[in-house]
């Protein structure tokens, strides 16, 4: 089940990305934005009542960027991860919104699978996004 997400799931969402990308954005910074910033907007997937997925998204007048996406790697390569992406896409577009934007590392080729099944395309290079390794900018134009 995809849901939006809650301030209790701020606890398997932070041991999820210390999981998948050892380190977090924390939980002080999930706080902030599932209670106080309007522009945020986080659905979680949830499987027999655990949170197995997190998206979360900016949304800034017509534009949308991603700040992270993760599925637990025991549940990669089920199409969990382009099912929550879609379910979201769905409801960016409700929010009149017409690009979604999001970098990516370069070695990310899983994740790039992905987002151009669902439509991204490359916009540019960003040199050393992720400390020591480049980032591509992905842009997904929405019909709203």
């Amino acid at each position: 089940m995809i849901r939006k997400a809650e301030v209790s799931d701020i606890f398997y969402i932070v041991r999820l990305e210390n999981q998948v990308f050892n380190q977090s954005l924390g939980k002080s910074f999930l706080l902030q934005e599932l209670t106080e910033n309007v522009f945020s907007h986080y659905y979680v997937y949830e499987m027999n009542k655990v949170i197995i997925g997190y998206i979360g998204f900016r949304v800034f007048d017509e534009q949308a960027e991603m700040m992270n996406f993760l599925i637990d790697p025991n549940y990669q390569n089920d199409g969990l991860g382009t099912e929550l992406l879609a379910y979201c896409i769905n409801e960016l577009e409700k929010l009149k919104v017409s690009t979604i934007m999001l970098e990516v590392r370069k070695s990310n080729k899983k994740a790039q699978h992905v987002y151009e099944k669902l439509g991204f395309k490359i916009s540019h290079t960003r040199k050393k996004y992720y400390e020591n390794e480049d980032g591509y900018v992905l842009v997904k134009e929405v019909n709203a």
